[in-house]
Parts: structure tokens; sequence; C-alpha cells
């Protein structure tokens, strides 16, 4: 009995050594859990469009250049402008529209428009540019529509579309090169729209 009772003592020993769990934290010491170590995700704010109520507002500093070149106030939504309300290229929605050009110089108009849309105009809208054959580019949430005219008959148009927004750039004078500018157009208004 005494025999066995030396051989099992080395066995309990082991047995016990295995359950021992380690030295205990200190009372009052903060045990971190996993998810006080997981890096919290924060998202940027998403910019929100904001819809013009002038053409100050629409263009920015776009308004100084403009006149800088020589281009005046035709038309706009307000009734500002030296001639009559001209209706927008925007078919359709609430879009605000400015009119510019040089007086009496043929092929000179512009047009420069924007305007919110929801889901549901935003699709119409797709349908719309689509059938009436637009080029399309993609670029993350903007769908930008391009009919590159020429310089006689066809004028140049751009839109881009967001999902809250639609912006359109038109010049009587077409070709490629008005694209690029109604391009670069489009671009700072929408700087401007989004703060």
């Amino acid at each position: 009995m005494r025999r066995a009772a030396v051989l099992l003592a080395p066995v309990l020993l082991v047995l016990l050594a295995a359950c021992d769990p380690g030295p205990a934290a200190p009372t009052g010491t903060p045990v971190p859990s996993a998810s006080a170590s997981s890096p919290v995700a924060t998202s940027e704010p998403v910019a929100e469009f904001t819809a013009p109520s002038s053409c100050s507002e629409l263009l920015g500093p776009l308004e100084a250049q403009f006149a800088a070149d020589g281009l005046v106030l035709f038309s706009s939504t307000d009734g500002t402008g030296i001639y009559a309300p001209i209706a927008s290229t925007q078919e359709g929605g609430d879009p605000f529209s400015c009119w510019y050009g040089k007086d009496g110089v043929d092929l000179s108009t512009i047009e420069i428009a924007a305007q919110a849309v929801d889901e549901q105009q935003h699709e119409g809208i797709v349908a719309v540019l689509e059938s009436e054959g637009f080029e399309l580019t993609l670029d993350e949430d903007r769908a930008t529509y391009v009919q590159v005219g020429d310089e006689g008959a066809t004028p140049a148009i751009v839109h881009v579309l967001r999902p809250d927004s639609w912006l359109t750039g038109y010049s009587a004078l077409g070709g490629p090169d008005r694209v690029a500018v109604l391009t670069e157009y489009l671009e700072q208004v929408g700087a401007q729209l989004y703060p």
C-alpha cells in the first residue's frame, strides 16, 4: 500500500501542475478585452448636393471667369439676364439654368444647369440619355454622358449624373475642344455644389 502511494504521488503532482492557472492578475488591474484592441472604422462624411437658386450659387468662381472671357448672362431660371427666360436643356424635373454668351456672336451660347434628383428621377434620366445615344463613361458614383457635336449644326453637351444630382453643360459650338471646356466647367460646378 505504501508503495502504491509513493508511485501515485508523482502522478498526482503532474496532474495538479497541469491544472494550475498560473499567477493571477492583480486585483484592480483592468484586463483588456479582444474588442478593445480592434480598430474602430471611421467613415468620412459624404458630401451632399446643394441645389443652387442663383447663377452665383451655381457657378461660384466660374462666374468671374465667364465675365473675364466676355460672356454675359443671357438668361437664368430666376429671371435675371438680358433676354427672356430660356428653357433648360435638362428636360423634366426642376433645373436651375444659366445661359451665357457673347451678344451678337453666333455659336457663343453656353448653358450650365443643375438640379437635385431622387432615385426614381435618376432612373428616368438614365433611360432618356441612353436612348438618345450619348457616349457613357462611369467613374465611381458618377456617370458622364457626352455628345461631342461639331462646329456647325450639332452642339456639344455633357451631362454628369450622380445618385442625387444632374449637372449639364451645353455649348452651341460643338467639337472635342468644347467637350473638354464643358467638362472642366462641370468639375468646377461640382466642387461648388458639393461643399
